[in-house]
């Protein structure tokens, strides 16, 4: 079984990272300086560079798939492959250890399952006892680092299209709740979990924290186990925020923020479509994983 000691990267790595995947330039001052305008440019490098997607995993043929090793997750991300809430995540928490950062994984549950999502919190950043909350591995994610401070409930936060906020629940339960028109699909899928105008999506944990190995059993049946009520190996997706605005193909339709933040939709009319788009808004996938994974999945167009 992995261990912690095995899920790390060198400062090396990791300043290699920032500066030639996500393009952030003196880095090791700016940490320095200031650690929190540091992690909020970091978070915006990689909803930009790294995208949110099924593909890689759909792609690999059924009985072939595994839990994905430390050393992949570090070949996805540093070839901007990105992946699940497991290997994005996962990675940010490496990268952010080796530069110092007391970083945790938190365990969350997303509608009722259990260690279904992989959480990020960081310890002392403003404080001794301070902790903030960074998700960057999420279709949906939080756009900013999100200091957990407040009593009962979060400020409201508006970037772009997204409306969102948190709110505690009991003993050491933050939740992340999004306006339903952010996330209307998934609140007509979850309607038990709509609370007035919010929609609770992804329940933390915030008091307990979690070794690696605590996630490989959920982990490695949500990545190999294809279960038709959950989309990592049933849906085409790929999600990113170039320049601030959302940029994702779900299966047949494409979705872009314009300058007015106002979420386009448009619809592939061909198999030929599908693949244009990739070409065009994530060219780091290779024609050959795309047609495997529309294979896979037995792709069809409406």
């Amino acid at each position: 079984m992995a261990t912690d000691y095995e899920y790390n990267i060198t400062v090396e790595e990791a300043f290699h990272f920032l500066h030639d995947v996500l393009q952030m330039e003196c880095t090791e001052a700016w940490i320095k300086a200031n650690k929190v305008s540091f992690l909020g440019e970091f978070i915006k490098g990689m909803l930009y560079h790294i995208p949110f997607q099924t593909i890689s995993g759909i792609a690999i043929p059924d009985g072939k798939r595994q839990l994905p090793s430390a050393a992949d997750i570090k070949t996805d991300i540093f070839s901007k492959l990105g992946g699940l809430c497991y290997q994005i995540n996962l990675f940010c928490w490496m990268l952010l250890r080796a530069l110092g950062f007391d970083t945790r994984l938190l365990t969350s549950d997303v509608f009722g399952q259990k260690d279904y999502h992989i959480g990020i919190i960081i310890i002392g950043l403003t404080g001794w006892s301070s902790k903030h909350l960074l998700e960057v591995g999420s279709s949906y994610p939080s756009r900013r680092l999100i200091p957990l401070d407040f009593e009962h409930c979060s400020p409201e936060y508006f970037d772009s299209y997204m409306k969102y906020r948190f709110v505690r629940r009991g003993e050491g339960t933050v939740i992340f709740q999004h306006k339903i028109n952010t996330v209307s699909s998934l609140a007509r899928k979850h309607p038990e979990y709509i609370e007035g105008e919010w929609f609770s999506y992804i329940f933390y944990n915030i008091e307990r924290y979690f070794s690696v190995p605590h996630f490989n059993s959920t982990m490695t049946s949500t990545m190999t186990v294809v279960n038709e009520d959950e989309s990592a190996l049933t849906s085409l997706r790929c999600t990113a925020y170039p320049n601030g605005r959302l940029v994702c193909i779900k299966d047949s339709k494409l979705m872009l923020e314009d300058e007015g933040q106002e979420v386009q939709y448009s619809y592939f009319r061909s198999r030929d479509d599908f693949l244009e788009a990739f070409q065009r808004y994530f060219p780091q996938f290779t024609e050959s994983m795309i047609r495997a994974a529309m294979k896979n999945i037995q792709f069809k167009l409406p």
